[in-house]
């Protein structure tokens, strides 16, 4: 009985094999914020889908050195938008990605890496984040920081207004008083004379 010819398959590659992993970047982040020591730093948000730098200062002075070897907190921010982040609360440093999200690892391939050029990189609000957008970060934050500068001055300026008013009008309340006490004295002479001559 003749032998059947061996079927050929060409011998196929590994499913996933040439698949690049997460960046350091995403898995340094996921570490601390998953990390339930640095809560009061960083952490997720209820929803679990979005997580907030509570201490920038803390954040920047003891987290960064220690995952990615630098304290410059705007770095760290310009990478998040890098890879797609958005800060979602103009009010905190409060960030979110479809793909990170608490204890799901497995959806860090769907974030890529943006490739801008620096041009491309400022109008597309990454280097610099649109103005326009409230929920766009270090720009929007600084341009706030502005604003309320500018709002203390105009308080300062008005609290100096009211100051110098109310100095004016105390200087003619004690006019008032000095020139009531001389009359009070002017009829006490009066009345102790009146009734020492009745």
């Amino acid at each position: 009985m003749p032998c059947s010819p061996p079927i050929s398959s060409a011998p196929k590659p590994m499913e996933g094999l040439h698949e690049t992993g997460p960046s350091p970047f995403l898995k340094k982040t996921f570490h601390m914020v998953e990390d339930p020591d640095t809560d009061i730093i960083i952490s997720w948000t209820a929803s679990r889908k979005c997580f907030v730098v509570w201490d920038h200062r803390q954040f920047s002075t003891n987290l960064l050195p220690k995952y990615f070897k630098h304290n410059n907190f705007s770095s760290f921010i310009r990478q998040l938008y890098t890879y797609g982040f958005k800060k979602i609360d103009s009010d905190r440093w409060e960030f979110a990605n479809e793909a990170f999200q608490g204890g799901k690892k497995h959806l860090f391939k769907n974030i890529k890496r943006r490739k801008h050029n620096h041009q491309n990189v400022q109008q597309q609000g990454v280097m610099r984040p649109c103005l326009n957008s409230a929920n766009f970060g270090i720009e929007t934050e600084l341009e706030k920081l502005r604003n309320d500068r500018m709002k203390m001055k105009m308080e300062i300026m008005k609290l100096k207004q009211q100051q110098e008013n109310t100095e004016s009008y105390l200087a003619v309340v004690k006019e008032r008083i000095g020139y009531t006490e001389c009359k009070q004295q002017d009829i006490l002479i009066f009345m102790a004379k009146a009734f020492s001559n009745p």
